[in-house]
């Protein structure tokens, strides 16, 4: 793996990501970096998906345990008590953390049009928005892409507020916000309780519908920041109102129970 710092600044971040393999899917030819964070994945249903799972057209080169204080730049235990508030709202007991490293390698029998030669994964046992302060914001950095894709509140096991929170977490960060967003329908609508109102400040550049295990038609969208380099607080000052306007990580879209 390259410098952590480099990683992180290339890589699309995605909270409460469960197993799902969309942003691969969708973002790997843009992004090689991947950061998925979700408090409800145990290290053997990882290991099982990267390794029994994995993804169409890649083989699985190596995981590895990652020392969490080179990642999050503290003990689990600091995290667990910085985080208390945060982590006593989740409808799971959060035991067990680990942040872990994989990689992929296309195989020979598939093409660049297929996807990039190969991609890098962390993930990370540990509930979202405490994952970003400490490993982003701690650092002074932002990742380069958000994938924001049904955080699961309600009963996915999430609390309510998470959306909320994580915008204002997003908008909090001195390094400024993803330049690149990959969102669904439902974080896009002022409607649904998993809508994130700083999908507003990001321009849609591409969409695509594919189909979920069990939830039927989706669609999301890659959007960009619309004025690159504006300060988190700026948006946060002069954000507009809201207006109304996934594959596991083999082959199928579902969703995610956290």
């Amino acid at each position: 793996m390259t410098d952590i710092d480099q990683f992180l600044r290339e890589a699309v971040f995605y909270p409460c990501s469960g197993q799902d393999g969309a942003p691969v899917r969708f973002l790997a030819k843009r992004f090689q970096r991947f950061f998925y964070a979700d408090y409800a994945i145990s290290r053997e249903a990882f290991d099982h998906t990267c390794t029994r799972q994995g993804f169409r057209g890649y083989r699985i080169c190596e995981i590895r345990n990652l020392e969490v204080e080179s990642i999050f730049l503290s003990s689990w235990e600091n995290i667990g008590r910085s985080h208390r508030k945060l982590i006593s709202r989740l409808h799971f007991d959060w035991s067990q953390p680990f942040v872990a490293a994989a990689r992929f390698e296309r195989l020979p029998a598939f093409t660049e049009d297929h996807g990039p030669p190969d991609f890098e994964l962390i993930f990370a046992r540990c509930e979202a928005i405490a994952t970003f302060v400490s490993v982003f914001i701690g650092r002074g950095i932002t990742p380069r892409c958000l994938a924001y894709i049904r955080s699961g509140i309600g009963f996915g096991g999430n609390y309510s507020d998470f959306p909320q929170e994580l915008d204002r977490t997003l908008r909090d960060n001195r390094a400024g916000l993803p330049e690149f967003m990959l969102y669904d329908e439902m974080g896009a609508d002022p409607r649904c309780g998993d809508y994130l109102r700083l999908v507003e400040a990001y321009e849609q550049i591409e969409n695509w519908d594919y189909h979920t295990e069990g939830y039927g038609a989706g669609n999301v969208s890659l959007a960009r920041l619309k004025t690159k380099g504006q300060s988190a607080a700026g948006l946060l000052r002069t954000g507009s109102r809201p207006h109304r306007t996934a594959l596991t990580l083999g082959s199928k879209v579902r969703r995610r129970d956290s």
